[in-house]
């Protein structure tokens, strides 16, 4: 597929490691731009909500810019496709408990708890691990496996509002990949995961904005 049409926003909000999944998506054909004004949010044709660090530090980082208001417009008023990777997916979680607890923007909902310690497991999740696909995505069918990069030590679970399309056992099962209609989130990293990642970099920029 041609990506060369389509404009990828990405959120700098001085919270994310951007430079990787910007070359991700130049090399995929995909046109990536740097976003720190709100009115850029309204032109692109894609969204991506990157964060690296701690819960808290991430959600007060995203309401400093002032960029929130107008990403919640161009997601649910112009349906515009959103991507959130890593704690970028955490945050549309409801609540956080790291750090003594951090309320998120809730567009998803559900909790984002620590990876529960055990002898065999290793906090924090560092490395590859295969996710299964529960429903179709993109370029992904129902029932496959795929490996991807993690780097976490807390974790997504019961989104309220959308479906855990791709999930992930550390521990305990946790969920992977969360979608609800043009809002996308996944825990690892695709910029990071080689060809499956680069796989389902395509598959989300397939999603369209209607019309």
């Amino acid at each position: 597929m041609d990506f060369r049409n389509c404009t990828v926003g990405i959120v700098d909000y001085q919270a994310g490691n951007i430079h990787s999944i910007q070359s991700a998506l130049e090399y995929l054909g995909a046109g990536p731009i740097l976003v720190r004004e709100p009115g850029a949010l309204m032109e692109v044709t894609h969204i991506l909500l990157p964060g690296v660090g701690a819960f808290g530090h991430c959600a007060a980082r995203l309401q400093a810019s002032g960029l929130a208001p107008t990403l919640e417009r161009a997601v649910f008023e112009r349906g515009t496709p959103l991507l959130g990777i890593c704690v970028g997916m955490q945050l549309l979680a409801d609540h956080s408990e790291e750090m003594g607890g951090s309320d998120g923007l809730g567009w998803i909902g559900g909790a984002v708890r620590q990876i529960p310690a055990a002898p065999a497991v290793r906090v924090p999740h560092v490395g590859w691990n295969d996710v299964l696909f529960e429903e179709n995505f993109g370029e992904f069918a129902q029932g496959e496996r795929a490996d991807f990069y993690f780097d976490h030590s807390f974790a997504y679970h019961d989104p309220r509002k959308g479906h855990t399309i791709g999930s992930c056992q550390h521990g305990a099962p946790f969920a992977a990949i969360v979608r609800q209609d043009n809002l996308v989130a996944a825990q690892f990293h695709p910029e990071k995961s080689q060809t499956a990642g680069l796989k389902f970099l395509r598959s989300f920029l397939a999603l369209q904005r209607p019309c």
